[in-house]
């Protein structure tokens, strides 16, 4: 299984902005969003629980609701309308009866980033389940145009679908917003 090259689109170039509501109720094609308040410890979030999705999550309030035209199916938020801005994804894409390996799927990504000439370095590496799934969490630096990017991502496998769970950021505020992506995994309820 290949993902599509998902991720610094938006980051580095923009991406069609919506409202975090918004963004709710498109989480997937045609679904009717429920979202509920809630608060977590550090941060006013806002529940994600589209029935469509095979998730819910819980996202920061306040950030906005991006478009890709990538044919991933998800929920992805800025923390700003204008790049560069801290980015979240949340994707999956159906299994289709194969047991995709993470680590190749690791190096697939890797390859697709660099095809796009941006430096990639794995800072870290380590199994990570969120939700009852498990997977794996990596940790990189990113670099290219000019720009110094953290990025974690977690690829998990569910029973039906590949999950890709993502925090781009700027290196200079990725401490910023760690602790708000963690908040965010530690939140998923998987269906």
């Amino acid at each position: 299984m290949k993902l599509p090259s998902l991720l610094l689109a938006g980051l580095l170039l923009g991406a069609a902005p919506l409202s975090i509501a918004h963004a709710a109720s498109t989480a997937s094609k045609a679904a009717q969003s429920k979202v509920a308040q809630t608060r977590p410890i550090q941060s006013r979030t806002v529940r994600v629980s589209d029935p469509r999705l095979p998730f819910a999550v819980s996202l920061p309030r306040g950030w906005h609701g991006v478009g890709f035209k990538d044919g991933l199916e998800g929920v992805n938020i800025a923390f700003s309308l204008k790049p560069p801005a801290a980015l979240m994804r949340f994707n999956y894409l159906p299994r289709s009866g194969r047991t995709p390996d993470l680590r190749a799927e690791f190096r697939g990504f890797e390859g697709a980033v660099r095809q796009g000439g941006t430096t990639v370095k794995l800072r870290s590496e380590r199994p990570a389940r969120y939700g009852g799934v498990s997977g794996l969490t990596h940790v990189y630096d990113l670099s290219g145009r000019g720009k110094s990017l953290r990025m974690q991502v977690w690829f998990g496998l569910g029973p039906k679908n590949f999950y890709s769970f993502q925090l781009t950021d700027a290196a200079s505020h990725y401490a910023r917003t760690a602790p708000l992506f963690a908040a965010a995994l530690g939140s998923v309820k998987f269906r």
